[in-house]
């Protein structure tokens, strides 16, 4: 094949080389659609039927995104309460960390959480895209945070965010 100018062993290269840059063009693009949503888009779009997806997606990558090397010897439990749904409801999602691994539960009935956060669907979308900061959203009590507040302190930097420089981990260390 190389005969008409197609280099099979060049094409796997730039395959491999966009399979690898696919989760940091997502967490790109995830980034600006939710900067750059017009006033009360946001809203509308988490009270929307989209918003279980959503959700589901951003807490199905949440484990693909932990620094290991900083939640190594790491044993915690996180629940996220998502309020703000068209019907009233809370949607529930816990985190579980056990020294470098992550797995998600979606619902109630977790182990006991360590640490529960409720925050609106709408700011729980800037926060899981990077734009909004953390600490000012529970300062200004966006973020409602109950037990272990170290904990709280320390998870966003167990995370790698969008917008946060960190590429997500593509093989072992």
């Amino acid at each position: 094949m190389r005969e008409f100018g197609f280099d099979p062993q060049r094409a796997l290269e730039s395959i491999k080389r966009s399979v690898a840059e696919a989760p940091a063009q997502l967490a790109e693009g995830f980034t600006r659609v939710v900067r750059d949503a017009p006033g009360g888009r946001i809203e509308q779009l988490m009270r929307s039927p989209a918003r279980k997806p959503i959700l589901d997606g951003i807490f199905w990558q949440m484990p693909k995104q932990v620094d290991r090397e900083r939640a190594a010897g790491l044993t915690a439990s996180v629940q996220w309460r998502i309020t703000g749904r068209a019907d009233g409801a809370v949607d529930t999602y816990q985190l579980e960390i056990d020294n470098g691994s992550c797995r998600v539960i979606h619902g109630p009935g977790g182990p006991q959480p360590q640490l529960t956060i409720t925050v609106d669907g709408a700011e729980f979308l800037r926060l899981a895209s990077g734009n909004s900061d953390p600490m000012e959203a529970y300062l200004k009590g966006r973020i409602v945070l109950a037990g272990d507040i170290m904990l709280a302190a320390k998870l966003g930097s167990l995370f790698r965010m969008p917008g946060g420089g960190s590429a997500p981990e593509t093989g072992a260390r």
